[in-house]
């Protein structure tokens, strides 16, 4: 799995995705199962929440599980990160 910065695991806020032009928000989560996989973040997607990992350029998201219930991640490029 990802080998992520501990540092950010805590932090919540805002980002922006140029790809799409939207804008999300995420929060720690204690979620078993995103804990199980070191998905760290729920990331709000406005029709519910994906977990994922959000650092400063990136973001890694839980898009699908694969068929042994492991998440496929999707990388999304990021801006405007914002920390509250």
């Amino acid at each position: 799995m990802i080998d992520y910065d501990v540092l950010v695991a805590s932090d919540s806020g805002t980002f922006y995705v140029p790809d799409t032009r939207k804008y999300f928000t995420f929060q720690p989560t204690d979620d078993a199962w995103a804990a199980k996989h070191h998905l760290v973040h729920a990331i709000d997607v406005g029709d519910g929440v994906r977990f994922g990992i959000v650092r400063h350029g990136v973001a890694y998201v839980a898009v699908q599980e694969d068929e042994y219930g492991n998440p496929i991640l999707a990388r999304w490029g990021i801006t405007k990160r914002k920390v509250d």
